[in-house]
């Protein structure tokens, strides 16, 4: 027989129990993954805000690189983790918003599976080519490619310069070769090596190459000119209104992690990102700082479903199955 004062005095040291473990956290190294190889944007971003909150938390915060499937792999074993606060997830544009439009089945749902913790950071796209291909505006590629059917654009499959360059090649009506990778890193690689000759790729990235003259920027994917290039000028003033994206990041964590932890984590990403130092790295790279809450990320996260859906729609990509 099941002794009712015992199961009762059970049952009223739970709360207190979880409690007592949200004040005790972290007591061990956090895993982040970033579900990209190293060297991209989101590798980039996630790497400054760990090192922070190392700092801020005295605990080790240890990036994961899990890249594969277009960020599938690295946000499946997120989902799968224990919701315990120790194995996070560097929500991306390409895992929580592009990846549900372009698979017809994914092994997470970008939604229930995960819980938002915070909006990282922000940064616009640039089109982008080899300084050996002789054009400087986007229409003078769209020319250039008619007259060079071997050219080939460079995309970290299922990420927005995946869609990018579909969505240009919808709008130019020219064709071209679509070279996928695990991550903006290689491509940045081939790129500069000339064995792809053009990409949409960050600010981050593209900024500190400027100086060696490897790469040229044809144009910006934002609403407005930049300050740190106010000479770019937008893709949409040059005739591409719908190519206008941005490479956002955040942290995500699996569905049932204690709103206690979610909430202290949010709190040492928003103080990282108020750093002095933080924000004079992203200065330089062209990168915003996006202090929100939880919930305001949550919102955020599905109105970006809503408008990749849109663009993935123009991009006529098939679903992949």
């Amino acid at each position: 027989m099941i002794d009712r004062r015992a199961a009762l005095s059970f049952l009223l040291t739970l709360p207190f129990a979880t409690s007592a473990s949200a004040q005790s956290y972290p007591d061990r190294s956090i895993r982040m993954v970033v579900p990209f190889a190293p060297g991209g944007i989101t590798d980039v971003s996630a790497r400054l805000i760990a090192q922070l909150m190392s700092i801020s938390m005295k605990q080790s915060v240890v990036i994961e690189n899990r890249s594969g499937g277009g960020g599938t792999i690295g946000a499946t074993a997120v989902a799968r983790a224990e919701p315990d606060g120790y194995t996070l997830l560097v929500s991306t544009s390409a895992t929580n918003a592009i990846l549900p439009a372009m698979y017809e089945k994914l092994d997470y749902d970008p939604i229930k599976s995960f819980l938002p913790i915070a909006r990282i950071s922000s940064a616009p796209y640039l089109l982008v080519v080899n300084a050996d291909i002789p054009v400087k505006t986007a229409r003078e590629l769209a020319d250039y490619v008619k007259a060079h059917p071997k050219f080939a654009f460079a995309a970290p499959t299922g990420t927005p310069p995946h869609i990018l360059a579909f969505v240009f090649k919808e709008m130019t009506g020219v064709d071209f070769t679509v070279a996928l990778y695990k991550g903006g890193g290689p491509a940045m690689t081939d790129l500069l090596g000339n064995q792809v000759q053009a990409i949409f790729q960050a600010t981050t990235i593209i900024l500190p190459l400027l100086s060696d003259k490897r790469v040229r920027i044809l144009g910006i994917a934002a609403q407005e000119r930049s300050p740190l290039l106010p000479d770019v000028p937008t893709l949409a003033e040059q005739g591409f209104p719908l190519l206008i994206a941005d490479s956002w990041n955040g942290l995500g964590a699996p569905a049932g992690t204690s709103a206690d932890i979610v909430r202290r984590l949010n709190h040492e990403v928003n103080e990282a990102l108020k750093s002095a130092e933080l924000k004079a790295t992203y200065a330089k790279l062209g990168i915003t700082a996006n202090i929100v809450s939880p919930a305001e990320f949550g919102v955020f996260i599905r109105e970006e479903a809503v408008r990749w859906d849109a663009l993935v729609k123009a991009s006529k990509l098939p679903k992949v199955r």
